[in-house]
């Protein structure tokens, strides 16, 4: 998909509009896609801590609303963590392993699914988006994070725009523009934007070490280099671990 495709796909709308914002990769292409469209001042991010180990995310969300000169939020949910810490590889202090992509190969829920995360997080963000008067909240949901996640296709998004509608005095509906493309779509569509020196201020591990650098092993990460390699171009954030792009880009070509 090209930059003016997925700018055309968007709703018009005269009214404000949200962005979750997690501050991975998805998400982030997703709010400069909103800028363009809607310009900065229409645009408003939300973020949350929900007591996930790559909370660094968090920061790196921050950066890209001041990078972008929109508003920017976050939001406490520790309760989400607290439930989800037992079977969560994705929470801190949870004793769960983190799997590495070997591991979630095949397997229908990864143990790094947090229960019931985006339809909690999406709901919170519809109740904002009332009391904001936004008419549209927007998710950087793609098209491979189905493979695990029963909360990220488009169906699970058409569903909770059934539950919304029925709202009686404000009309919000949530939109999933990525939800048909990869990571490699986005990239592209970032590079025509030419904001891709901005992906810097992306995090997309499940498991950041000390520093904030990637982990370059988990599952995330593992889709996150495939993609960058499949465009042809270095993933512009630190890595813990040596990434062998020349021959990956060879791979991928």
């Amino acid at each position: 998909m090209r930059l003016s495709e997925a700018l055309n796909a968007l709703p018009e709308t005269d009214q404000n509009v949200l962005s979750v914002l997690s501050g991975g990769l998805d998400s982030s292409i997703m709010t400069m896609i909103l800028v363009e469209k809607y310009g900065k001042d229409r645009v408003k991010a939300l973020s949350y801590n929900y007591g996930q180990k790559q909370a660094v995310e968090l920061a790196k969300a921050k950066k890209m609303c001041d990078q972008l000169n929109i508003a920017h939020k976050t939001l406490g949910l520790g309760i989400l963590g607290e439930i989800a810490e037992p079977m969560s590889a994705n929470i801190k202090g949870t004793d769960v392993e983190m799997p590495d992509i070997q591991d979630v190969l095949g397997d229908p829920q990864p143990k790094t699914y947090v229960p019931f995360r985006n339809l909690i997080l999406l709901s919170l963000t519809m109740a904002q988006a009332e009391v904001n008067k936004a008419s549209h909240v927007f998710t950087g949901l793609q098209v491979h994070d189905e493979y695990g996640y029963w909360d990220t296709s488009q169906k699970f998004v058409d569903s909770l725009n059934a539950v919304a509608i029925q709202n009686r005095t404000h009309k919000v509906s949530i939109v999933a523009p990525f939800s048909q493309l990869s990571k490699a779509d986005e990239i592209r569509i970032c590079m025509e934007l030419g904001k891709e020196e901005l992906l810097y201020h992306t995090l997309t591990c499940y498991n950041p070490d000390n520093l904030g650098r990637s982990c370059g092993k988990c599952p995330s990460c593992a889709e996150r280099i495939q993609n960058f390699a499949k465009v042809g171009i270095i993933d512009p954030i630190e890595y813990s671990i040596d990434i062998p792009w020349d021959d990956l880009r060879i791979c991928a070509a």
